[in-house]
Protein backbone atom coordinates (compact mmCIF):
# COMPACT_ATOMS: atom_id res chain seq x y z
CA UNK A 1 0.00 0.00 0.00
CA UNK A 2 1.37 3.39 -0.93
CA UNK A 3 -0.41 6.98 -0.85
CA UNK A 4 -0.05 9.11 -3.94
CA UNK A 5 -0.32 12.66 -4.03
CA UNK A 6 -2.67 14.06 -7.06
CA UNK A 7 -1.94 17.75 -8.03
CA UNK A 8 -4.50 18.10 -11.03
CA UNK A 9 -7.64 16.50 -12.05
CA UNK A 10 -6.10 15.74 -15.17
CA UNK A 11 -4.81 12.54 -13.26
CA UNK A 12 -6.41 9.22 -13.98
CA UNK A 13 -6.91 8.33 -9.98
CA UNK A 14 -8.68 11.84 -10.11
CA UNK A 15 -12.31 10.57 -11.22
CA UNK A 16 -13.01 7.46 -9.01
CA UNK A 17 -11.10 9.31 -5.83
CA UNK A 18 -13.66 13.04 -6.28
CA UNK A 19 -16.66 10.33 -7.13
CA UNK A 20 -15.77 8.43 -3.53
CA UNK A 21 -15.33 12.05 -2.12
CA UNK A 22 -18.96 12.90 -3.35
CA UNK A 23 -20.37 9.76 -2.09
CA UNK A 24 -18.96 9.44 1.46
CA UNK A 25 -19.59 12.69 2.60
CA UNK A 26 -22.44 15.32 3.09
CA UNK A 27 -22.56 17.92 0.74
CA UNK A 28 -22.07 20.62 3.57
CA UNK A 29 -18.72 18.92 4.33
CA UNK A 30 -17.36 19.04 0.44
CA UNK A 31 -16.17 21.79 -1.78
CA UNK A 32 -17.47 21.32 -5.08
CA UNK A 33 -15.74 20.20 -8.20
CA UNK A 34 -14.02 23.06 -9.61
CA UNK A 35 -12.98 24.56 -5.28
CA UNK A 36 -11.45 21.54 -5.22
CA UNK A 37 -9.41 21.19 -8.30
CA UNK A 38 -8.35 24.72 -7.24
CA UNK A 39 -7.12 23.89 -3.68
CA UNK A 40 -5.10 21.45 -5.23
CA UNK A 41 -2.85 23.88 -6.38
CA UNK A 42 -2.06 24.73 -2.77
CA UNK A 43 1.37 23.80 -1.40
CA UNK A 44 0.26 22.48 2.07
CA UNK A 45 -2.67 20.67 0.87
CA UNK A 46 -2.71 17.30 -0.20
CA UNK A 47 -4.96 15.25 -2.41
CA UNK A 48 -3.43 11.60 -1.98
CA UNK A 49 -5.21 8.56 -2.92
CA UNK A 50 -4.56 5.45 -1.23
CA UNK A 51 -3.39 2.80 -3.95
CA UNK A 52 -2.91 -1.23 -2.72
CA UNK A 53 -1.73 -3.73 -5.04
CA UNK A 54 -2.36 -1.39 -7.80
CA UNK A 55 -5.80 -0.28 -7.51
CA UNK A 56 -7.28 2.75 -6.18
CA UNK A 57 -8.70 1.98 -2.59
CA UNK A 58 -9.44 5.24 -0.93
CA UNK A 59 -8.53 8.95 -0.63
CA UNK A 60 -6.71 10.97 2.16
CA UNK A 61 -7.24 14.69 1.86
CA UNK A 62 -4.92 16.89 4.19
CA UNK A 63 -3.27 19.98 5.46
CA UNK A 64 0.46 20.13 6.70
CA UNK A 65 0.92 23.09 9.05
CA UNK A 66 3.67 24.07 11.72
CA UNK A 67 3.79 21.01 14.16
CA UNK A 68 0.47 19.02 12.55
CA UNK A 69 -1.05 18.07 9.84
CA UNK A 70 -4.65 17.91 9.82
CA UNK A 71 -6.48 14.99 8.11
CA UNK A 72 -9.61 17.10 5.90
CA UNK A 73 -11.30 14.06 4.29
CA UNK A 74 -10.74 10.22 4.71
CA UNK A 75 -12.23 7.38 3.10
CA UNK A 76 -11.81 4.02 1.72
CA UNK A 77 -13.39 2.63 -1.43
CA UNK A 78 -16.44 0.90 -0.15
CA UNK A 79 -15.31 -2.50 -2.43
CA UNK A 80 -12.26 -2.44 0.12
CA UNK A 81 -13.64 -2.13 3.28
CA UNK A 82 -13.46 -4.77 5.94
CA UNK A 83 -10.26 -5.73 5.17
CA UNK A 84 -8.43 -3.37 8.02
CA UNK A 85 -7.14 -1.16 5.26
CA UNK A 86 -8.40 2.10 6.90
CA UNK A 87 -6.80 1.07 10.27
CA UNK A 88 -3.57 0.44 8.38
CA UNK A 89 -3.42 3.76 5.93
CA UNK A 90 -4.33 5.63 9.18
CA UNK A 91 -1.28 4.00 11.12
CA UNK A 92 1.21 4.62 8.27
CA UNK A 93 0.16 8.41 7.89
CA UNK A 94 0.61 8.87 11.34
CA UNK A 95 3.67 6.81 11.52
CA UNK A 96 6.11 9.69 10.28
CA UNK A 97 3.99 12.56 12.22
CA UNK A 98 4.19 13.99 15.37
CA UNK A 99 0.65 15.06 15.19
CA UNK A 100 -2.29 14.35 13.30
CA UNK A 101 -5.56 16.26 13.51
CA UNK A 102 -9.33 15.33 12.52
CA UNK A 103 -13.03 15.97 13.03
CA UNK A 104 -15.49 13.28 13.31
CA UNK A 105 -19.33 13.76 14.08
CA UNK A 106 -20.16 13.76 17.59
CA UNK A 107 -21.16 9.84 18.80
CA UNK A 108 -24.64 10.44 19.37
CA UNK A 109 -25.98 7.82 16.88
CA UNK A 110 -24.42 3.77 16.73
CA UNK A 111 -22.61 4.97 13.40
CA UNK A 112 -20.97 7.69 14.74
CA UNK A 113 -19.97 6.22 18.00
CA UNK A 114 -18.10 2.78 15.53
CA UNK A 115 -16.38 5.99 14.17
CA UNK A 116 -14.95 7.43 16.87
CA UNK A 117 -14.21 4.07 18.50
CA UNK A 118 -12.40 2.96 15.81
CA UNK A 119 -9.91 6.56 15.46
CA UNK A 120 -10.20 6.00 19.25
CA UNK A 121 -8.31 2.44 18.98
CA UNK A 122 -5.80 3.55 16.84
CA UNK A 123 -4.69 6.50 19.41
CA UNK A 124 -6.63 9.73 18.84
CA UNK A 125 -8.19 11.37 21.62
CA UNK A 126 -10.87 13.22 21.54
CA UNK A 127 -10.32 16.82 22.75
CA UNK A 128 -13.18 18.85 24.80
CA UNK A 129 -13.12 22.15 23.38
CA UNK A 130 -16.60 23.11 21.60
CA UNK A 131 -16.21 22.84 17.92
CA UNK A 132 -18.30 24.14 14.49
CA UNK A 133 -16.61 23.25 11.28
CA UNK A 134 -17.90 26.20 8.69
CA UNK A 135 -20.01 25.14 5.99
CA UNK A 136 -18.39 24.15 2.45
CA UNK A 137 -21.38 25.89 0.79
CA UNK A 138 -23.11 28.85 1.77
CA UNK A 139 -26.86 27.20 2.27
CA UNK A 140 -26.03 25.30 4.73
CA UNK A 141 -24.92 26.54 8.37
CA UNK A 142 -21.88 25.78 10.57
CA UNK A 143 -21.70 22.23 12.17
CA UNK A 144 -20.53 20.67 15.39
CA UNK A 145 -17.92 18.41 15.24
CA UNK A 146 -15.44 16.35 18.00
CA UNK A 147 -11.50 17.17 17.12
CA UNK A 148 -9.21 14.18 17.58
CA UNK A 149 -5.97 14.27 17.99
CA UNK A 150 -3.06 11.18 17.58
CA UNK A 151 -1.06 10.78 19.41
CA UNK A 152 -2.55 13.53 22.68
CA UNK A 153 -4.55 15.68 23.29
CA UNK A 154 -4.60 18.75 21.98
CA UNK A 155 -2.65 21.80 23.99
CA UNK A 156 -5.01 25.05 24.18
CA UNK A 157 -2.80 26.48 22.17
CA UNK A 158 -2.89 23.86 19.65
CA UNK A 159 -6.52 24.06 19.27
CA UNK A 160 -6.23 28.27 18.82
CA UNK A 161 -4.09 27.35 15.84
CA UNK A 162 -6.14 24.83 14.17
CA UNK A 163 -8.92 26.41 14.64
CA UNK A 164 -7.13 29.69 13.19
CA UNK A 165 -5.98 27.49 10.51
CA UNK A 166 -9.64 25.57 9.48
CA UNK A 167 -10.77 29.49 9.45
CA UNK A 168 -8.20 31.62 7.80
CA UNK A 169 -6.41 28.74 5.28
CA UNK A 170 -8.75 25.39 4.99
CA UNK A 171 -12.09 27.44 4.66
CA UNK A 172 -10.31 30.65 2.93
CA UNK A 173 -12.12 29.30 -0.43
CA UNK A 174 -15.44 28.00 1.22
CA UNK A 175 -18.78 29.39 -0.23
CA UNK A 176 -19.74 31.58 2.78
Amino acid sequence: MHFTRLTSADDTLFAPAFELYETSFPQHEQRTLDRQKAIMAQPDYYFDVIVEEGDFAGILLWWRFDGYAYIEHFAINTARRGRSLGSRSLAMFCADKALVVLEIDPPVDPVASRRESFYTRLGFCANPSPHAHPSYRREFPPHQLVVMSHPRPLEPEEYDCFADDLAHKVMADAEV
